[in-house]
């Protein structure tokens, strides 16, 4: 199944860089590997994080005939900005997790095997948690842009 995790943020917030860490480990090729029925070829996921003043509105959207499930995860702005890389990454995996299953179970496809889906998604989050500790990844430590120190 395809798996495209991208983002719509303001740099400051840093969310680019959760994303190339979770490319780091390999999220496309995991669920390149996996059918989950013919009902749901692929999911979009698209992580939001705006200026509050900007009133972007979370957007869902399935594309029957290309068999794709398109979905905003809206972040907060004001708190993205202000906390360190490693909280950033366990609130978007938190995220990734709940909202991408419960979005899915929303549309009841036919044959789509969304329990086997949840407990993969899961199991590969787990799994960089792991590979992380296994390999002592560093997380990279990001200049502050509002510290002119």
């Amino acid at each position: 199944m395809k798996f495209s995790l991208l983002s719509d943020t303001n740099w400051e917030t840093r969310v680019d860089k959760v994303l190339h860490t979770l490319s780091d480990f390999g999220y496309t090729e995991f669920f390149e590997k996996r059918n989950y029925g013919t009902s749901l070829n692929g999911v979009v996921v698209v992580f939001m994080c705006r200026d509050p003043e900007l009133n972007f509105k979370q957007r869902i959207r399935h594309s029957k005939k290309e068999k794709l499930l398109y979905m905003d995860i809206m972040l907060d702005y004001n708190e993205f900005i202000k906390i360190e890389h490693d909280e950033r990454e366990k609130i978007i995996a938190e995220r990734l997790a709940s909202e991408t299953i419960a979005i899915i179970a929303k549309y009841k496809f036919d044959d789509f095997d969304l329990e086997r889906f949840a407990a993969d998604i899961k199991r590969w989050l787990k799994r960089i948690k792991l590979l992380k500790k296994r390999m002592g990844y560093q997380t990279p430590k990001y200049p502050d842009p509002f510290n002119k120190n």
